[in-house]
């Protein structure tokens, strides 16, 4: 039985999927499979992904109905396939670091009773690397975190960076028993299941690098920031429907913990009306928690930047 079963839905990713999966070839950890989910390709991805298939065993293609159904059907298809004791998520575009499987599981075997890893990815723009910078875990990665502490201060206060889908590793049996990525969403997807994870086990973070999470135009995330979808600093559609399916989670699997409630309110302050004093200061407090976390990452990064000479 492989120890990690890495899934990687793709679609049109023709240019980026070789390295995707060379990257997990070199992982420093090698009991490992990799599941290449086709989302619906019409480019070369599939003969890519078959190819790397007949050079090495530990890879298996599995194709989606021959429909773009998309990632979170793609990755829940990888799921339902997987044999790993652990799950991590590698989209097509992004690369792992060689010892992030490693880091990863050892941080698991070294938690029994945590239910899921997770450590900071470093936003990577090729060929423009001043603009790099690593997510930051400062003061995350000293003790377990007992739900819903997750939930409240890093999903909905936004104290602290969500994990990206290369950055996480999650023991298979924390996925059977809360499912896994709600299917009706193509943003925030991830976060569903970061969601039911964070309200049912322990969860542990690394500060070392896990992946390089490509920046580029043709990203999912990018095409919805341009149409204004979606917006990390800014109100925006997506978010107001994933808070609306995470107060309906909420409410059933029946928790009335108080924090969440505050915290669930102070998430939803810029969506819901009227404004009221109260909404008003909320969405003052959030804005200002998601400003200072992204500037303090950002400014770091171009600190180690000029010390390493790199400007």
């Amino acid at each position: 039985m492989p120890t990690v079963s890495v899934i990687t839905p793709f679609l049109n990713a023709e240019p980026y999927l070789a390295a995707a999966i060379e990257s997990v070839r070199r992982q420093s950890e090698t009991n490992w499979e990799l599941l290449l989910i086709d989302d619906g390709s019409t480019d070369k991805s599939v003969a890519i992904a078959r190819r790397a298939a007949e050079l090495d065993p530990r890879l298996r293609l599995v194709f989606n109905s021959g429909e773009q159904r998309g990632a979170a059907a793609a990755r829940n298809l990888g799921l339902r396939s997987a044999r790993g004791e652990f799950v991590s998520f590698l989209d097509a575009d992004d690369l792992y670091e060689p010892d992030a499987l490693a880091n990863a599981v050892a941080a698991l075997k070294d938690n029994p009773k945590a239910g899921m890893v997770y450590g900071p990815s470093r936003w990577w723009h090729p060929g423009n690397n001043e603009q790099d910078w690593t997510e930051s875990v400062a003061g995350l990665t000293q003790s377990l975190h007992h739900p819903p502490d997750l939930l409240i201060h890093v999903i909905l206060l936004q104290r602290g960076h969500v994990p990206c889908t290369c950055g996480v590793l999650i023991r298979r049996e924390v996925i059977d028993t809360v499912g896994g990525f709600e299917e009706q969403f193509r943003l925030y997807e991830d976060q569903t299941l970061w969601v039911k994870v964070f309200l049912s086990s322990p969860v542990s973070v690394i500060d070392t690098c896990m992946a390089r999470y490509r920046q580029h135009p043709e990203s999912v995330s990018a095409l919805a920031m341009e149409s204004g979808e979606y917006d990390r600093l800014q109100p925006h559609t997506a978010r107001a429907a994933f808070l609306q399916w995470l107060s309906s989670y909420v409410d059933d699997c029946r928790q009335d913990d108080p924090r969440i409630r505050r915290a669930m309110r102070i998430a939803r302050a810029s969506y819901d009306a009227p404004p009221g004093l109260q909404r008003t200061l909320d969405r003052l407090s959030l804005f200002a928690d998601r400003i200072l976390c992204d500037a303090r990452d950002v400014f770091k990064g171009r600190i180690t930047r000029l010390l390493r000479c790199e400007f």
